[in-house]
């Protein structure tokens, strides 16, 4: 039996099913903190969109109103999942995951992911206030944006684009390598 080599019974170690779950409760634990940040830049986003366009009174008009109370929640949806997808995908360096053999702090990762979602919502904000001021001050194409204030349901419309904007920003993100 010599020249003949045998093969290493070593098992992987996504095999071992403590790597996985504590792979699994970090993920999860890192999702949920980072589904009630994101709920919480979602309702301070619509708060300032609210704000930045004084033409259109957002939740005023959807408030009462069954389809665009629908279509706000839609747009919650659209939204927070896009964050959720963000966050459950997002990469960390190899040994972090599970914190074994880690040398940077998973703790230090998250709050970088905090300032790289803070920044994203101060990227969407000066985003939508720069649309804002383009479509309602100017008027190109003869389009007026304050007009949707003339409807409930265009309102509850316009609201749940702002989400999938704000939801699509975020997500990108929460891809940013750290």
């Amino acid at each position: 039996m010599t020249g003949q080599v045998l093969p290493l019974d070593i098992a992987q170690p996504w095999l071992d099913p403590a790597f996985f779950l504590t792979n699994l409760i970090w993920i999860l634990t890192r999702s949920l903190v980072t589904f009630v940040i994101c709920f919480g830049i979602g309702l301070a986003g619509i708060k300032a969109l609210d704000k930045m366009t004084p033409g259109i009174k957002e939740m005023k008009n959807i408030k009462g109103e069954p389809v665009p109370t629908a279509l706000f929640a839609t747009g919650m949806f659209v939204f927070l999942s896009l964050t959720f997808i963000g966050s459950v995908i997002a990469p960390l360096p190899v040994g972090v995951s599970s914190g074994m053999g880690a040398i940077v702090s998973p703790v230090l990762l998250f709050v970088y992911r905090l300032v790289a979602l803070l920044a994203g919502f101060v990227i969407s904000l000066v985003f939508a206030a720069v649309f804002y001021r383009i479509l309602a001050r100017m008027e190109p194409f003869g389009i007026d944006l304050d007009d949707v204030d003339k409807t409930a349901l265009a309102t509850g419309i316009y609201v749940m684009g702002y989400l999938a904007f704000l939801g699509v920003i975020l997500y990108a993100s929460l891809l940013i390598p750290v």
